[in-house]
């Protein structure tokens, strides 16, 4: 592939970052769309991944909000 000017480890590389920018916010979004939360939590969630794609996904999945039971 060098003889057409494409290196394999760098094409790997793009592929990988480019899965992770998109993949893991589309993940996040499904898997906060399957949690029981209010409003405001969800709504704040929702656009924090959609506005920072990368850290707003990896935010969500190292807090891994839940649903409060309310007394």
């Amino acid at each position: 592939m060098d003889a057409i000017g494409i290196n394999i480890g760098f094409l790997l590389v793009q592929l990988l970052s480019a899965i992770l920018l998109i993949g893991l916010p589309i993940v996040s979004l499904i898997d906060l769309s399957k949690k029981k939360l209010s409003g405001a939590p969800l709504a704040i969630w929702a656009l924090l991944i959609c506005a920072v794609p990368l850290l707003g996904a990896l935010a969500y999945w190292i807090i891994k909000p839940t649903a409060e039971a309310r007394q």
